[in-house]
């Protein structure tokens, strides 16, 4: 693989440089150098882990968060509207991102979510022109039919799947009672998927496939699907352990009106290095880290550079701001002694046994991966728990809905765009055939405190927040966490959701057929969570409020005025040959993990690059 040592990589100039080795740095990079005329070079902070299995395996991946080899571990701010608890930010430090320690859910966003894009003033972005690059990236290997039966899978429309793509989506070939019980259960209470969820118009429960390969039963990332295929390329060269601390730029001075990126400035085990681009420098150093090196290198707001030191090359106050999450909350239930769960990794020779079983024939709990999800609107939420509304209904629902938004929304942010971001998640509320939260569950506990027995989670994910946060550098020191302010709960609207949320999840767990895969038919909780009444919902909420590491929007592609720090081509406004191509360019949150939006991202912009080329 053309991994160079810092000294070497620095050497030469690239065409192209990309700042960060991650789920969409490593795409554009086996995009780009498909072209044997163009060089591309890759740097990228961690290290490759590829041969690890706490990578490579689904049970194992909780093992990585906050471990500094595996994970930037960064923490937010006390959140001031959730008892000023702070939340635990996961950011892929390796050779591959986030994509090397995410969850493995390959879901894709609804039409509608896409489409509003569009509508925030970003033209080439719809629905329609992302789909083909969402098959591009998929590589879909259906079902054997047991399997197919067994998790009643909905995958019946061939137009919205790939099947030659990079990046292998699959189902676990070991699962359990737990993931068969799931789409009954949503049966019964009335939530059938209504079509191919990967179609971008269904609602109810489904069982989602995951980012792995169903030949070596691991993990399929970018690692996996675009370095290790394409890294012995003469033209597409990676440096690891390397730390880019800002972008250089001529000084904007002569012919040119705009600052001209010409290279980076990076650092590896307490060395400086300077490398050169020919052509672009691109960010795809994630939603935390791609706002930071803006900031880092003067683009951004004058008043938080200022105060931290840094001469303002590009005033742009967008940057850092617009932060979104799917806010999550869960509820822990014991269960019955027959179900397997991933809680007996938690005994040394368990998992020393998991691991050898694993190892010698891809057999046992590490093989295993829960595939069950659901996509669901508030209307059904409601309807499903025979809970009331806590949000306006009636038909000036929408109407009351903005006028309370528009009580706090100053000039300045009116301008940016904001209330048309609440416009389109406000009409996605109240349609009743528009998911507006996902639900899944991890066969692990979560007690208060942490206690021996085995348990399952369920999650429960806001589709769509109100709320709206920022990331920004703390100093101009480029090894200082940036300070993340998520805003959680800061929207009334977001709480009144995720309670409805809350109240779901314990209709699920009481409901047949998984009901009686839980103690007491779902009756039974972990430590630390109870039966959930008016009275109690929010404070369960605010305790199990967390991240669903879907953070994106920091970086956000839209009009200059209306909040973008990038335009409809990814560039950088006030600049020239700097791109950001990441989850920080998406402007609003969609409902869903967001893997398989992030390479589709990746795979469209570089197009985008290569049609600048011609």
């Amino acid at each position: 693989m053309s991994l160079l040592s810092p000294e070497v990589f620095a050497a030469s100039s690239y065409d192209y440089l990309i700042a960060g080795g991650g789920t969409a740095g490593l795409t554009l990079a086996a995009r780009l150098t498909e072209d044997p005329a163009i060089s591309v070079g890759v740097i990228e902070a961690g290290e490759d882990r590829s041969d690890d299995l706490s990578v490579n395996t689904w049970g194992l991946t909780t093992s990585m968060s906050g471990n500094p080899d595996y994970d930037w571990a960064f923490k937010s701010v006390p959140q001031v509207n959730d008892d000023n608890r702070v939340i635990s930010y996961s950011q892929g430090r390796q050779l591959g991102g986030s994509s090397a320690i995410n969850y493995w859910y390959w879901n894709r966003a609804s039409q509608a979510d896409i489409d509003g894009w569009e509508e925030l003033g970003n033209e080439g972005w719809s629905w329609k022109s992302l789909l083909p690059y969402f098959l591009k990236a998929e590589g879909f290997s259906p079902p054997p039919a047991v399997q197919a039966e067994d998790l009643r899978t909905p995958y019946n429309d061939t137009d919205v799947h790939g099947s030659d793509g990079p990046v292998k989506a699959s189902l676990p070939p070991t699962y359990g009672s737990l993931s068969k019980a799931w789409n009954p259960t949503f049966d019964n209470l009335g939530l059938p998927v209504t079509g191919d969820p990967y179609g971008g118009n269904a609602t109810g429960g489904f069982t989602t496939l995951l980012s792995q390969d169903p030949e070596k039963v691991s993990r399929s990332y970018a690692t996996t699907a675009h370095f290790q295929p394409y890294g012995l390329r003469q033209n597409f060269k990676v440096v690891t352990g390397a730390l880019v601390n800002k972008v250089l730029f001529n000084d904007g001075k002569g012919f040119r009106l705009s600052p001209l990126a010409t290279g980076v400035n990076f650092t590896s085990h307490g060395t400086s290095y300077v490398v050169r681009a020919t052509r672009e420098v691109i960010l795809s150093a994630g939603v935390v880290q791609s706002p930071q090196l803006l900031e880092l290198s003067g683009i951004g707001s004058a008043k938080i550079l200022g105060t931290r030191g840094i001469d303002v090359l590009v005033e742009n106050p967008n940057v850092g701001e617009n932060l979104q999450d799917h806010q999550s909350t869960t509820l822990s239930f014991e269960v019955i002694d027959s179900v397997a769960t991933l809680d007996a990794l938690k005994t040394p020779a368990l998992r020393e046994q998991a691991i050898e079983e694993y190892t010698r024939d891809r057999t046992g709990l590490l093989a295993g991966a829960t595939c069950s999800t659901s996509y669901l609107s508030y209307a059904q939420l409601l309807k499903s728990t025979g809970k009331a509304s806590a949000l306006p209904t009636g038909a000036d629902a929408f109407k009351r809905i903005m006028k309370d938004l528009k009580k706090n929304v100053d000039g300045l942010r009116r301008d940016r765009g904001l209330l048309k971001q609440y416009e389109l998640v406000t009409r996605k509320l109240l349609d009743p055939e528009q998911p507006s939260a996902q639900e899944l569950y991890s066969p692990v506990g979560i007690s208060f405190p942490p206690v021996p027995g085995k348990f399952l989670t369920l999650f429960g994910l806001l589709g769509h927040s109100y709320s709206r946060g920022s990331i920004h550098i703390s100093s101009s020191d480029p090894t200082s966490p940036p300070v993340i302010d998520p805003q959680f709960l800061s929207k009334p609207h977001d709480l009144e959701m995720l309670t409805a949320i809350a109240f779901h999840l314990e209709t699920v767990a009481t409901t047949q057929p998984f009901a009686s895969l839980l103690k007491g038919n779902g009756t039974v909780f972990a430590p630390g969570n109870e039966h959930l009444t008016d009275e109690n919902v929010e404070q369960h909420v605010r305790k199990t409020l967390g991240s669903s590491q879907h953070a994106l929007g920091t970086c956000a592609m839209g009009p200059r005025l209306k909040g973008g720090v990038v335009d409809s081509n990814l560039m950088v406004y006030g600049t020239e040959n700097l791109r950001v191509v990441d989850a920080s360019v998406i402007p609003i949150q969609p409902v869903g993990a967001i893997q398989s939006l992030v390479y589709a991202i990746a795979e469209k912009a570089a197009d985008i690059i290569k049609e600048t080329q011609r």
